[in-house]
C-alpha cells in the first residue's frame, strides 16, 4: 500500500493542474528500535453516536472541552472545497479549538510509535501535528460491525504552504521571505529524517529513517502566525517496522514543494508569461531548501556532496516529468514490467482523474526540450 501511495504521488506530479503530499550525523548512536520505545499516552474509547457530526460533538464533550464554554462545530468543507474528499471539522470552544477528522483506520493509534521517537525532540515534536485522542464509532447505515474512527488534534492556525504561495502576487518582491520559508522547511525535514535514522554508517543513498512522511505536499504544511512550519498529515509516515529511504523521499519532496507547491501553475514546466516571475525565485528557493537539508542532516563538511546528489536526482526526475514519462521512484527507474494488472489499472484511473491537456483553462503549453534544459540549468546547475 505504501509503495502504491508513493507511485500515485509521483504520477500526480505529471499533470498540469493538480498539486504535485538524527539529529546531526555527528551523533553516532543509531536510533532506538520501536521495541525499546515506550509509547506515549493517547486517549481512546468508543462513541455512541452514529453520524460524523454527532460523533464529533460527543468526542469534544468526552474530552472536556465543552465544560467551560459552548462548542461550535465547523464543517471544514464549507470553508475550503479542497477538503471535500474527507470529513474534517473544527471545534471552537471559547479560546480553545480542536481539529477533528474521520477515517476507516485507527490512524492516531498507528502513529504512537512515531510519537515515541519525538518525545526526546521537543522542537521537532512541535512541528508535527500529534493526536490527542481517537475514538471508534459505528456509522449509522454503515456496514454491520464495521468500525470507523474519529481523532482529535490541536487546531493549528495559519495558512497552508499552498495558500501562502497562491497569495503571492509578485514572487520577486517576496523572494527573501520565500527563501526563508524553504530554508526552514529543509532544516525541518532533515531533523525529522535524522531523528529516526537507522543506518548512518551506510552511504547517504542507502540511508533509511522511521521518521519519513511519504506524501508531503503544500496542502499538508501550515505556516503559523509565528512563522513555524507544522506538518499536518500523520497518515503517511513510514511504517515503524519498515523505515523509508531518506534521499529518494526528499527528492520527491523538493519536486512537489519547490516546483509544484502552488495551485495556480507549475512554472518550471509552463510556457506562460506568468511563469517568468516564479522562475526568477526558483534558484534561490531550491538552493535554500536543499542546502539547509544537507547541512543539517550530514553536517557542513559533507553538505556539498549531498547537495550535488540531490540536485542530480531532482534534475533527472523533473526531466522525466517534462517528457511525460512515468517514474517509479522507489526503484529509481521507469515502472517495471510484471506489476499486478489491478494496480496498473488503478494507477491509470488516478492518472485519468488528475491529468488534463494544455488546452484546458488555467494551464499553459509545455515548454520545449531546449527551454526545459535551459531552465533546469539555471535552477539546478549551480547545485550540481
Amino acid at each position: 500500500m505504501d509503495k502504491r501511495r508513493e507511485k500515485l504521488a509521483t504520477t500526480a506530479m505529471v499533470n498540469w493542474v493538480a498539486v504535485l503530499g538524527l539529529s546531526l550525523l555527528s551523533i553516532q548512536a543509531p536510533a532506538q528500535s520501536t521495541d525499546q520505545l515506550e509509547k506515549p499516552a493517547l486517549i481512546t474509547g468508543q462513541l455512541e453516536k452514529g453520524t460524523p457530526q454527532d460523533a464529533a460533538r460527543e468526542l469534544v464533550e468526552k474530552l472536556g472541552y465543552a465544560q467551560s464554554a459552548p462548542c461550535k462545530l465547523v464543517f471544514l468543507r464549507d470553508e475550503n472545497p479542497d477538503l471535500a474528499f474527507g470529513e474534517f471539522f473544527r471545534a471552537e470552544c471559547g479560546e480553545k479549538e480542536l481539529f477533528l477528522k474521520f477515517s476507516d483506520k485507527p490512524i492516531a493509534q498507528s502513529f504512537l510509535p512515531t510519537m515515541a521517537f519525538l518525545e526526546s525532540e521537543p522542537e521537532l515534536s512541535a512541528s508535527i501535528l500529534q493526536p490527542l485522542a481517537e475514538f471508534s464509532f459505528k456509522r449509522k447505515g454503515g456496514k454491520q460491525d464495521a468500525e470507523e474512527y474519529c481523532s482529535a488534534y490541536p487546531w493549528v492556525a495559519g495558512d497552508t504552504l499552498e495558500a501562502l504561495l497562491d497569495k503571492v502576487d509578485d514572487p520577486e518582491q517576496e523572494a527573501e521571505y520565500l527563501t526563508g520559508v524553504y530554508r526552514q522547511l529543509g532544516k525541518l525535514l532533515a531533523e525529522m529524517h535524522g531523528a529516526g535514522l537507522v543506518n548512518a554508517d551506510k552511504p547517504l543513498a542507502e540511508w533509511k529513517s522511521h521518521l519519513v512522511q511519504r506524501d508531503l505536499h503544500s496542502r499538508n504544511l501550515k505556516i503559523t502566525p509565528d512563522k513555524r512550519i507544522v506538518i499536518l498529515d500523520i497518515d503517511s509516515f513510514a511504517s515503524q517496522r519498515e523505515p523509508a529511504p531518506v534521499q529518494k523521499t526528499f527528492v520527491l519532496d523538493v519536486v512537489r514543494l519547490v516546483f509544484a507547491g502552488g495551485k495556480k501553475e507549475e512554472p518550471i514546466f509552463e510556457d506562460l508569461p506568468s511563469a517568468q516571475p516564479w522562475m526568477a525565485v526558483l534558484p534561490g528557493v531550491a538552493e535554500a531548501m536543499v542546502t539547509s537539508y544537507c547541512q543539517t542532516l550530514v553536517g557542513e563538511d559533507k553538505a556539498v556532496a549531498c547537495v550535488s546528489q540531490v540536485a542530480n536526482l531532482v534534475h533527472h526526475l523533473l526531466w522525466k516529468l517534462h517528457k511525460r514519462e512515468y517514474v517509479d521512484f522507489e526503484e529509481g527507474e521507469e515502472g517495471e514490467e510484471g506489476e499486478e494488472d489491478e494496480e496498473d489499472e488503478e494507477d491509470e484511473e488516478d492518472e485519468e482523474d488528475t491529468m488534463s491537456s494544455g488546452d484546458e483553462e488555467g494551464t499553459g503549453s509545455s515548454v520545449s526540450d531546449e527551454e526545459m534544459t535551459r531552465r533546469l540549468g539555471v535552477v539546478l546547475g549551480p547545485l550540481r
